[in-house]
């Protein structure tokens, strides 16, 4: 009787270690899925988040490399246009009817014609523009300018801090002219401190030409420019 209670009692005690066997072996997979499931997590959120630094990385060097970029652009002297072409320092015209030497360095305006074309100094501050018009319209292009600067000066108005540096005006017996005056200002009120003008008018030719320098720079070396390119025009 004694040994039946026995076993019966080990049986029982079997029976109860199985069962917390089996449960241990429960949580203990339980806990090993929890662990991989909080490694991937944690996985994934730092591959995340070194993903967004690769990305914020690259986004930034982009953007480091196209302000370092638009920095160093160097400044490309454009040569020619519809208006003509510049060969050796010297513009022609497109039908090679006059010639101007500007100064170096300054671009053709690409979007200028032979009967009006200009000239861009680099920093675009500066312009020299030629204007050329034969034929029945060329007494209709130009201003007629009177002999003396006093005279002029009482027919314009541009503004009270106008100062003339020169004014040169001949006239011919058949209505021809030749003129050239230049003007400074103080405080322009457009943002150009010189302004010159050179050309000629053949009455008989029918033929005007001019070539003139507007001039924001304040440095005095491009003045020098400017009317050095105006004592190179001429017609061919």
């Amino acid at each position: 009787m004694r040994r039946k209670n026995l076993l019966a009692v080990i049986a029982a005690a079997m029976t109860v270690m199985i069962a917390a066997t089996a449960c241990g072996a429960k949580d203990n997979t339980k806990q090993q899925e929890s662990s991989k499931e909080a490694a991937a997590t944690a996985a994934t959120t730092e591959s995340k988040a070194e993903a967004e630094k690769t990305s914020e990385a690259a986004s930034e060097s982009g953007e480091t490399e196209e302000a370092e970029s638009e920095e160093t652009t160097a400044y490309v002297q454009k040569t020619a246009g519809d208006a003509g072409s510049i060969t050796s320092g010297v513009f022609t015209s497109k039908s090679g009817k006059y010639q101007i030497t500007p100064p170096s360095g300054w671009s053709v305006d690409e979007d200028g014609d032979e009967s009006n074309a200009a000239f861009t100094s680099p920093n675009g501050k500066d312009i020299l523009e030629v204007t050329y018009v034969e034929g029945e319209d060329a007494d209709g292009a130009r201003e007629v300018y009177p002999e003396s600067m006093e005279e002029y000066k009482n027919l314009v108005s541009r503004g009270d801090d106008m100062e003339f540096v020169r004014y040169e005006v001949k006239n011919g017996a058949n209505g021809s002219q030749t003129f050239r005056y230049a003007i400074r200002y103080t405080n322009p009120k457009d943002g150009i401190r010189y302004y010159t003008i050179s050309g000629s008018y053949d009455a008989a030719a029918k033929k005007y030409i001019s070539a003139a320098g507007s001039i924001e720079s304040e440095d005095n070396a491009v003045v020098d420019q400017v009317e050095a390119a105006l004592d190179t025009l001429k017609l061919k």
